[in-house]
């Protein structure tokens, strides 16, 4: 059975590196293999962490195009500037019959499997949600894509008459850049 070695060493093993003592070095000194010392640093520079526990989980799939700094400050000023009862969310929803993705991978414990992915298109079904804190106050589903006047009619019919003038409850609308 394979020797486990206490967090703290691990680390130990990472900060003497970091201070440039060599992995030989590092070994006499701790009284461990060099091998040990190779492999603590090797998983400390491909994941980040002293810690080899990997689940397997469900993969999360992330747009090349997302920008994570732009991101978080538009969440920082939507959470700043509006009440959660003022908001309404709309994004067009669709899915592909023939959709082929792996949807499991590996992960380390607490952190999100993600896997970039190229879309498989076929027969599109798409939904078009509009949700409040209050549930799902529109919705439309129909096959194929969504054009501008479908998704604009489908606001100005079924959204916007729900909504109240700004400050009032279901005041702001917030949708994405499609």
């Amino acid at each position: 059975m394979a020797r486990a070695f206490s967090e703290d060493l691990k680390w130990r093993i990472i900060y003497l590196h970091h201070d440039g003592y060599s992995r030989i070095k590092i070994a006499r000194l701790l009284h461990i293999s060099k091998c040990t010392v190779d492999n603590i640093l090797q998983i400390y520079v491909q994941w980040g962490t002293i810690l080899r526990e990997l689940v397997k989980d469900k993969l999360h799939q992330v747009a090349y195009e997302q920008n994570e700094l732009l991101r978080s400050t538009f969440i920082a000023k939507v959470g700043r500037d509006y009440k959660p009862e003022q908001l309404i969310f709309m994004d067009e929803v669709s899915k592909d019959e023939r959709t082929l993705s792996r949807g499991y991978g590996y992960s380390l414990k607490n952190t999100f499997a993600i896997k970039k992915n190229v879309f498989v298109r076929g027969v599109r079904y798409t939904i078009l949600p509009a949700f409040s804190l209050q549930g799902i106050i529109a919705v439309d589903i129909m096959e194929g894509s969504c054009i501008k006047e479908i998704f604009k009619n489908f606001v100005i019919s079924n959204v916007v008459p729900q909504m109240n003038s700004y400050s009032g409850e279901q005041s702001v609308l917030v949708l994405d850049n499609a």
